[in-house]
């Protein structure tokens, strides 16, 4: 049974345990912050200022309501004046020496029945609690930055923690307008865990120069739909945040996904934080600025062809759509729906793009034109400049080869538009050229979508991140330790997805999901044991069965 929390301390006032007071006092308890110094004490008011200052400013608060909220909040240095809390929210540095130093400062103030709670977003918890006295009421109290307005809390409880403990918490947790998940203690926990994987993924194909960091980050906040893309998102959060807790997880999982970066462990020691140091995998206007600024890194506009000319070569939805686009680009557009359609008047278009219905009847793709004879036809038929493309999963080295034109040949992925725009992908062989790339990147431009280029392998980029973090969700929830709908809150609400990773796959539909996973593992050198697809999502496939009830 829940217990009712009137009195809220908060240890550590920077821009968390500031954002934390913030909360509680919003929430109409009476909070009391400690810092270790005078100065310290002052910086921790002076951001709760700063953040009800902006609230005002946009509207959503009035002055008395900021004069209410500040004044529920009393800002003290002394450890003593927490003696009447109920809950003591810690929000000290990641080290767990501090960690367990507050505590025992703790133990010699609260009364016995009142709850400890952690914010750490990777320490163990059980560990942390360890050497208490009274290990029972420590727990996770989990917030994400901003505290006000990100509604995720993630509570952790330990083999030690009370029942009663963990139910005072997440209630708390709901009246103060949150999304709690009750969850054990792991490295990473939900959130985290996940995320480092997805991003520990990106950063290899960034160190790899799979893809540019521009498009990178353009494939995973336009392609995928998140709020923005893992090198914008390492910026923020800051580069040595990220490399300290992935050690921390990679530490107690040692999963491959979580292998530190060789890239990022260079960088921080180099002194490229992100945002907060002015550089890091891009360049600000200066430290703790957002504004990015040139650097030499930054792409220069190629000069492409002077593209006027566009061949559509299939039949079906897909081919219908491109066909609509060019034409509204101001395109000459000629449609060759049949397979057995003359070429020979394609000589001249300057970019040929095969896309024939692969998801026919087994009957319909008998008729198909083989594709290997198509391009070879191709190469044989066009001017040299035509650019030759599919939107299908081939080899775009194979196909390049086969035409004899490997400097014109790209393989096309279309992916579905989501809030925020829609993202072609253009994958490239070791001979394409710079002016083909510059060609289609201003032709996928023209039709109102993102061009992002990459090398030519198994997923691109799109497929091959978010099918491998969606592939590492479905394990999770496979392992037991938190379920779909708990994992689709915390990544929601934690990390501002515009839908959870299991509302994604029923929405993709599982056998879509399954189909690329296997793609991606079978295509990998090695068969890195971490892409192989979760037995559960096999499952879910040969049963029909959506992961989350009521779809």
């Amino acid at each position: 049974m829940a217990r009712e929390i009137g009195t809220i301390g908060v240890i550590g006032l920077g821009t968390m345990g500031a954002g934390i007071v913030e909360v509680f006092a919003r929430g109409g308890l009476t909070v009391i912050g400690v810092e270790s110094s005078q100065e310290y004490a002052e910086r921790g008011r002076g951001i709760l200022q700063a953040s009800t200052d902006r609230a005002v400013a946009k509207g959503k608060l009035d002055e008395a309501g900021q004069s209410e909220i500040l004044g529920r909040i009393t800002i003290t240095t002394d450890y003593a004046d927490l003696a009447p809390a109920d809950l003591v929210v810690e929000a000290v540095p990641e080290i767990m020496d501090l960690k367990h130093e507050v505590i025992g400062k703790l133990e010699d103030v609260l009364a016995d029945d009142a709850i400890v709670a952690t914010n750490t977003s990777s320490l163990s918890i059980t560990e942390i609690a360890a050497p208490a006295k009274v290990p029972g009421r420590i727990i996770g109290m989990h917030f994400f930055n901003p505290a006000p307005i990100l509604k995720l809390v993630e509570v952790i409880t330990t083999p030690l923690t009370a029942p009663e403990t963990t139910e005072t918490v997440r209630a708390l947790s709901e009246t103060m307008g949150k999304k709690p998940v009750v969850i054990g203690d792991r490295a990473g926990f939900v959130a985290n865990y996940l995320l480092y994987g997805y991003f520990s993924a990106a950063l290899r194909m960034y160190e790899t120069g799979h893809v540019s960091r521009e498009d990178l980050d353009t494939a995973v906040r336009v392609g995928i739909g998140l709020p923005m893309g893992p090198l914008t998102l390492g910026d923020l959060v800051g580069l040595d945040v990220l490399h300290h807790i992935s050690d921390v997880i990679y530490g107690h999982s040692r999963s491959q996904e979580h292998a530190p970066s060789t890239m990022l462990e260079r960088m921080v020691l180099a002194g490229r934080l992100g945002r907060k140091s002015g550089q890091g995998f891009y360049t600000f206007a200066k430290p703790g600025s957002g504004q990015v600024v040139d650097d030499e890194l930054t792409p220069t506009a190629a000069a492409g062809r002077d593209l006027q000319s566009v061949a559509v070569l299939g039949a079906g939805a897909l081919a219908e759509e491109l066909v609509g686009r060019f034409q509204e680009g101001g395109y000459a557009v000629t449609h060759l729906a049949d397979p057995s359609d003359d070429l020979s008047g394609l000589a001249s278009v300057g970019l040929v793009i095969e896309a024939q219905d692969e998801n026919v009847e087994e009957e319909a793709a008998e008729s198909l034109r083989d594709v290997d004879h198509l391009f070879a036809e191709l190469g044989e038929i066009t001017a040299p400049g035509t650019i030759l493309a599919t939107v299908n999963t081939y080899s775009a080295v194979a196909l390049a080869a086969i035409s004899g034109r490997p400097e014109d040949t790209v393989v096309l992925r279309v992916h579905a538009p989501t809030p925020n725009g829609q993202v072609i992908e253009a994958g490239r062989t070791i001979t394409t050229s710079e002016e083909t790339l510059a060609t289609v990147r201003s032709a996928i431009t023209a039709i109102d979508a993102s061009p992002v280029v990459c090398k030519d392998r198994t997923g691109l980029v799109v497929d091959a991140l978010l099918v491998t973090h969606l592939n590492d969700c479905v394990r999770m929830l496979d392992e037991g330790y938190a379920s779909a709908e708990d994992i689709d809150t915390a990544l929601q609400f934690g990390l501002g997805y515009p839908v959870g990773p299991f509302a994604m796959i029923d929405r993709l539909g599982a056998d879509e999901v399954l189909a690329v996973a296997e793609e991606l593992y079978t295509g990998t050198a090695g068969f890195q044991t971490h892409l192989a697809p979760s037995p559960l999502l096999v499952e879910h496939v040969l049963l029909d069965e959506p992961f989350l009830t009521g779809r």
